[in-house]
């Protein structure tokens, strides 16, 4: 049997970690910044387990590069990541300065055009800039349906889901009845978004090239498309130099995201991934563990 969560704890948890983000929320944006700035450049000096790991997926997605300059674009990504992490619970407590920040939108055209003659429409936007900002502008724009993983802690997604909800979009649960629920309304013309590089459970996944490597990848993205023939993109926030805001950008999916072969329609996903994290790489979330569940007779390289 798997450890009991004591809710109690849970609870204490929930409270602490929200009590903490209303406080993030609540710092003028140029504070919040520079704070998240002190704490990226700390968090990049410092010989721990995000910049351990960071390290180790650039040796692996990028090896052409020479350590210096990935041990760089790792720091320049642990920065980011801070800068995300802040401005996150800013946006979730307070959507309208998220949305307010976009300004400018590049490569939208086949995408209203697909929204405008009827289509479902998936949108798969990985860990790479400011992917709230992102949510925002795809329910004022379009309307979103997204799906929703409780994170285990109550308050903190009651929080996560206020934010996301402020601009009219339709959460799912990630169960069968929430998949149906999506389906439904993909068949009917909806808009979805799904982050498909998370590392999904046993039952959910299957291993497919990433950078070249082995990773295992959720199927669920790749089903939909498959099963509602959504007209599929890449897209996401790129935070601009100097706290100048964001930039939405948008670009067409590898068509073979669509092939009744799974496998190839994984491999072109990620393919389409990658491409996307190429546009500016010290923007992708490294010091996520993306390679911790490896084929049968490998080891993870963390």
């Amino acid at each position: 049997m798997g450890r009991r969560t004591n809710p109690t704890i849970q609870r204490i948890k929930g409270v602490i970690a929200v009590s903490l983000l209303r406080l993030i929320a609540w710092l003028p944006y140029a504070v919040n910044r520079a704070i998240a700035s002190l704490f990226g450049a700390i968090l990049a000096r410092l010989p721990g387990e995000a910049r351990h790991v960071s390290r180790i997926n650039l040796s692996l997605s990028y090896p052409h590069l020479s350590e210096v300059q990935r041990h760089h674009l790792a720091r320049q990504s642990l920065l980011e990541s801070a800068r995300n992490t802040f401005e996150i619970a800013l946006f979730w407590r307070r959507p309208e300065q998220g949305l307010k920040r976009i300004v400018a939108v590049d490569g939208d055209g086949p995408l209203r055009q697909a929204v405008e003659d009827g289509k479902p429409v998936m949108i798969l936007a990985p860990h790479l800039g400011c992917w709230e900002v992102l949510n925002f502008w795809l329910a004022t724009e379009f309307g979103l349906h997204a799906m929703f993983a409780p994170s285990g802690l109550p308050e903190v997604d009651d929080l996560i889901r206020s934010g996301r909800e402020h601009f009219g979009s339709t959460m799912y649960p990630t169960t069968a009845r929430g998949v149906a629920g999506l389906v439904r309304a993909m068949k009917k013309g909806a808009l979805t978004a799904i982050l498909p590089d998370q590392v999904p459970d046993r039952r959910s996944g299957r291993h497919a090239p990433f950078f070249g490597q082995p990773a295992y990848t959720g199927t669920l993205a790749c089903k939909l498309i498959r099963q509602t023939g959504a007209v599929t993109f890449m897209a996401w926030a790129r935070r601009l130099p100097n706290g100048k805001g964001f930039e939405i950008r948008v670009r067409p999916a590898d068509p073979q995201v669509a092939d009744d072969d799974l496998d190839t329609a994984l491999t072109a996903m990620n393919r389409s991934i990658a491409h996307l994290i190429d546009e500016e790489p010290a923007q992708y979330l490294w010091s996520y563990k993306r390679f911790r569940r490896p084929p049968p007779g490998h080891q993870a390289p963390y």
